[in-house]
């Protein structure tokens, strides 16, 4: 899914300050693959993705709901299309589609305001680059709601050449904008990048969506910085977002000797400098992480990397200390109170916003019992699928669920993968039993993710916050809890048919390599989270 800010945001950003390309594609081809300055070095693979040229074929195909079958083809339905169905037709439809069907996806609760809409009454000012990707993002989207199985039909493959058509289009756009030295680094190239990083992050976890969200880290450093950035441009808070997430997610899924992973974890520890309260931005997207613990992960994640490099031990032996820490004192419920006041992005979308001070919120008590509540659950869980769900069952839902993952990455990547002494943990560390508290933790993360998954409704409302823990269930579950791999598969399928995403689909594959790799492993023992992810593809588990 790709963001959008709004048109007259879109429209300042594109006029007499920067060149629009209006060149012909034939043209437009021929000038994206001029080399830029060499003054900019933009990443050499984000320039080499744009450089894809394809033959144009096949006519562009009406988004329809109904499939007409045909027995004159044989296994092939025919879907008519309209001769007067035209490109600026499907566009539109496209555009419709997408504010009405997948904008939500990017924000944490449906009804709080949206800033990825496009207005479509101010369509004309709509740069084509972005018409191009809301469009390919659509028609996959649709294909996926409307086909559960995938089954091959003439609407099917046509809608696969609007696709390609589409994406072809933007990456050809992107290869124009890094030519021209004033457009390198200018907010709407960055716009671009990003909105080509969610597009490809859609359609296949395992594409080139780690050369653009290379290509993104290297324009915010050449511009300063992430700080410098929203300074000069807080309207790009809504998509910065999205990149915060989405470069901490990415550094749980690579190995911690990825030749991009200092640089991630590095630039990471510094996004709390940015401004006051940048986390609670990540509250109002689809991966609602509750700050303290979002914290906790950059941290886990920078401590992997310094994993093997002996002369840094005792500052990783304190990190992990100070990290177990922080995540278990933790409290979902008092969490899930002070959210009971959230109310997602400011129409300004330089921000987010609560009905009072968060500090006043900060204070209100739990109506939690004071037992266990580190990782109490909803009371009535059974209630999340129903229509009206109380905002506190969701965050307390998240909350844990959260909480529950990022303990069982902890223990798994700092502390049990790591072959030492674990006299490096304090007392009352010391007298854990780790491999019981994980079991423990994976348990209550099953249990408190189950629900979630009972309807389609539940998982597209709520199933969509919680990506992560899902995959990290996934990756805990033991080679032989066939019962709770089936559990976590059905619901990634799940997910990626409501969210017309294929990121989940290919988590399925993911996890059950790693299932075949432990069962394959020597008895009592399991593939490390490093040794699985070193030497495989980049992989990320969807957003």
């Amino acid at each position: 899914m790709l963001p959008l800010l709004d048109s007259a945001t879109i429209s300042l950003m594109f006029d007499d300050s920067e060149t629009q390309c209006n060149a012909t594609e034939d043209d437009c081809t021929d000038s994206v693959v001029a080399a830029p300055p060499r003054h900019i070095a933009l990443n050499d693979a984000t320039r080499d993705a744009a450089e894809a040229e394809a033959e144009e074929s096949g006519t562009m195909a009406r988004l329809s709901l109904d499939f007409i079958p045909d027995e004159a083809m044989s296994n092939i339905a025919w879907d008519p299309v309209p001769s007067l169905y035209n490109e600026a037709q499907i566009i539109f439809d496209g555009l419709h589609y997408f504010n009405e069907r997948v904008s939500g996806d990017l924000i944490s609760i449906n009804s709080h305001f949206n800033p990825y809409q496009v207005d479509i009454n101010d369509i004309e000012h709509v740069p084509r680059i972005y018409a191009s990707l809301l469009v390919s993002t659509a028609t996959l989207h649709r294909a996926m709601q409307e086909d559960v199985a995938f089954a091959r039909s003439s609407a099917m493959v046509r809608r696969d050449q609007d696709l390609f058509h589409f994406r072809i289009r933007a990456l050809r756009e992107i290869k124009y904008r890094i030519s021209i030295a004033e457009l390198q680094t200018s907010d709407s190239t960055l716009m671009c990048v990003m909105c080509l990083l969610l597009a490809t992050m859609q359609q296949s976890a395992y594409t080139d969506w780690r050369i653009h969200l290379e290509g993104a880290r290297r324009i915010i450093q050449l511009r300063g910085g992430l700080k410098e950035v929203l300074t000069k441009s807080p309207h790009l808070k809504p998509l910065l977002a999205l990149f915060m997430v989405i470069d901490v997610m990415a550094a749980t899924t690579a190995p911690s000797t990825h030749k991009h992973m200092a640089a991630a974890t590095s630039m990471a520890l510094r996004y709390w400098e940015v401004e006051a309260n940048i986390f609670q931005t990540i509250l109002a997207i689809s991966a609602p992480c509750p700050e303290e613990l979002f914290q906790s992960l950059i941290l886990v994640n920078y401590l992997r990397s310094i994993s093997g490099k002996p002369k840094l031990t005792p500052r990783r032996h304190t990190g992990t200390r100070m990290v177990l820490a922080k995540i278990r004192c933790f409290v979902p419920a008092e969490w899930a109170m002070r959210m009971r006041v959230f109310r997602g992005w400011k129409r300004t979308s330089d921000g987010v916003e609560f009905d009072m001070p968060h500090s006043q919120a900060q204070s209100l008590e739990s109506p939690m019992p004071s037992q266990n509540r580190s990782d109490a659950r909803p009371s009535s869980l059974a209630t999340i699928n129903s229509p009206g769900i109380p905002e506190y069952n969701i965050w307390l839902s998240v909350g844990v669920v959260y909480r529950a993952a990022i303990l069982l990455y902890t223990i798994r990547t700092l502390i049990l993968d790591l072959p030492e002494s674990k006299e490096f943990l304090n007392r009352e560390n010391q007298t854990l039993n780790f491999e019981k508290l994980r079991s423990e933790t994976r348990q209550t993360l099953a249990g408190c993710l189950a629900p979630l998954f009972l309807t389609m409704d539940s998982a597209r409302r709520i199933g969509k916050l919680v990506f992560f823990p899902v995959f990290v269930c996934g990756m805990e579950a033991d080679p032989k809890d066939y019962r709770l791999q089936e559990f976590i598969t059905k619901g990634l399928q799940m997910l990626g048919q409501t969210m017309g995403t294929f990121g989940p689909i290919s988590a399925i594959d993911e996890l059950k390599r790693k299932w075949a790799a432990d069962a394959a492993a020597p008895e009592g023992t399991r593939v490390t989270w490093d040794d699985y992810f070193r030497g495989r593809p980049d992989f990320i588990f969807g957003f």
